[in-house]
């Protein structure tokens, strides 16, 4: 559908409901044994009660038959929708069917207008927290991976890198310092035997949207001196220093509490298979959105 050009042609309701009516009229031709129509209701004496420019019902529907046509058409080009998204758009559009019948968007009470904002709210919601299904966040400790960047610090902050891929979290290459995204208590600390390609560092988030979540940093990564286990961070702190031209890079994403584990593979996002074929992983998806919201770089999605 071409918004543009039907958004120039003036009121884009009225036209279709223009052309609904026009087809609804021929297919209603009269054949030998057919009652006599009646007049249009334009036509007849209205009463004071209702305004000559008011949909009815009818009309309304018919408009919404040929909104729901375009669409259909252009299905094919859009994302698909998950069930919070779907849910969000109805509540939309039957809050829209109800306005019209009431005189226009300008006549919708303040009750419609506060369902219209909160359908938006759940839709755009639904975007930001859908890495995993409720089985996956429960997997991984209720943690539901939140992109909302209020009381939280780019954890890039005093470092330099290029973004690389998203996998299980965000790949980077680079040197300088990483820090705490926000009030946290350290639950891992380890340089050998990780099972990744160099260290492993992980902590849990105390505060915020994403309070009760675990971040990991690892591989080319020295933890900070002292840094130990049950340590509290502030946000901002120094955690790790970047190895300049280590062969992996470093990987920072959702942790899960569980050892060297990350959140993408406890819930069933992360296989080897998609190791290999750089698929993104949604908690890694996750990450990126929160690190571009904090004023990092977001990573690549190459998959």
């Amino acid at each position: 559908m071409d918004t543009a050009r039907d958004l120039a042609r003036g009121d884009p309701w009225q036209e279709s409901l223009e052309r609904s009516l026009k087809r609804r009229e021929r297919a209603r031709r009269p054949g030998p044994a057919t009652q006599p129509e009646r007049a249009p209701a334009e036509s007849k004496p209205r009463s004071g009660r209702r305004r000559t420019d008011e949909p009815t019902w009818p009309d309304v529907w018919a408009t919404l038959q040929v909104w729901t046509e375009r669409a259909l058409a252009a299905r094919s080009r859009l994302p698909a929708l998950g069930p919070k998204s779907v849910a969000g758009v109805a509540l939309l559009a039957a809050i829209l069917a109800s306005s019209l019948a009431k005189g226009g968007p300008q006549a919708s009470t303040p009750t419609a207008r506060a369902d219209a904002s909160r359908a938006a709210f759940i839709s755009h919601r639904s975007q930001l927290t859908s890495p995993g299904s409720g089985a996956a966040v429960r997997a991984a400790g209720g943690c539901p991976l939140a992109v909302d960047p209020t009381g939280y610090t780019n954890p890039l902050l005093g470092a330099t890198v290029k973004p690389e891929r998203i996998d299980q979290g965000v790949d980077y290459a680079g040197a300088g310092t990483l820090v705490a995204i926000g009030p946290a208590t350290v639950t891992y600390v380890g340089t050998s035997n990780t099972g990744w390609p160099g260290a492993f560092i992980e902590f849990k988030l105390l505060a915020g949207a994403d309070a009760g979540c675990y971040v990991f940093y690892a591989e080319g990564v020295v933890p900070a001196d002292g840094l130990s286990v049950g340590q509290q961070l502030a946000a901002g702190q120094p955690v790790a220093t970047i190895i300049p031209k280590y062969p992996t890079g470093i990987e920072l994403g959702w942790g899960s509490g569980r050892g060297t584990k990350t959140y993408a593979k406890v819930a069933g996002q992360w296989s080897p298979e998609d190791d290999h074929n750089d698929v993104a992983s949604p908690a890694g998806r996750s990450f990126s959105d929160l690190i571009a919201a904090l004023g990092g770089p977001p990573g690549k999605v190459e998959g």
